[in-house]
């Protein structure tokens, strides 16, 4: 191992160059004093760029683990700017930070209000957003907001890509009553395009069970 390129690499002025080297914390454990260069790691989780912080927050679980940061060594409310002005990707970032012990329920709570925004986002964020929404119902975090948000997005005019998945997750919400009504209408639509039966075998999805359901429901 060049133990000098990586010391450079975990030091370094290009963020992702330094992203890079962090990462392989496991494996530089043995070989380089990764307490001595901290600070480094520290200053990606509030980085200007979002992507950078965002990247670090995710690594952050597994140097605590190997006890190279300790809890007081970070401030979870730096990761409150990603959670405002992030994609729904820091969302996901932050659950899983909260299950892992890293961040708290109240970082979650006191910016919730961008979580649910997100719910009426464009279609993109509010297909993740919603895919997220059964676990913040769980924890109490937010309460059941209108069906009308997922529902809407069948009368819009999107790809069959994007239709198939907002299918899918309305049957997947409403089988696990998340959301009590579904557009049945909108549904039949998307399910009668030619391409519906082979994209969902490429997504790896029960067409024949989709439908069973939704002829179930009236």
């Amino acid at each position: 191992m060049n133990k000098e390129f990586y010391e450079r690499l975990l030091k370094a002025e290009n963020k992702y160059d330094r992203l890079d080297g962090w990462k392989k914390a496991d494996i530089l454990y043995n070989a380089i004093d990764l307490r001595s260069l901290k600070r480094y790691f520290l200053e990606l989780l509030k980085d200007e760029d979002i992507d950078v912080a965002l990247h670090a927050w995710q690594m952050l679980p597994q140097l605590i683990k190997l006890g190279v940061i300790d809890k007081g060594d970070y401030d979870e409310k730096e990761l409150a700017r990603a959670l405002r002005e992030g994609d729904i990707n820091a969302w996901w970032i932050a659950y899983d930070l909260w299950k892992e012990g890293v961040v708290t329920i109240d970082l979650l709570k006191s910016n919730i209000q961008y979580f649910e925004k997100a719910l009426r986002g464009d279609p993109y964020t509010r297909i993740s957003s919603w895919s997220l929404l059964p676990y913040f119902l769980e924890i109490g975090l937010v309460e059941k907001p209108s069906d009308d948000y997922l529902n809407e997005l069948l009368d819009q005019p999107l790809n069959i890509h994007i239709k198939l998945n907002v299918v899918y997750l309305i049957l997947e919400l409403k089988e696990k009553g998340v959301i009590n009504k579904i557009n049945v209408k909108g549904i039949k639509e998307v399910m009668q395009d030619p391409n519906f039966k082979t994209l969902s075998e490429a997504y790896e999805k029960d067409w024949r069970k989709a439908a069973q359901y939704v002829e179930s429901i009236n």
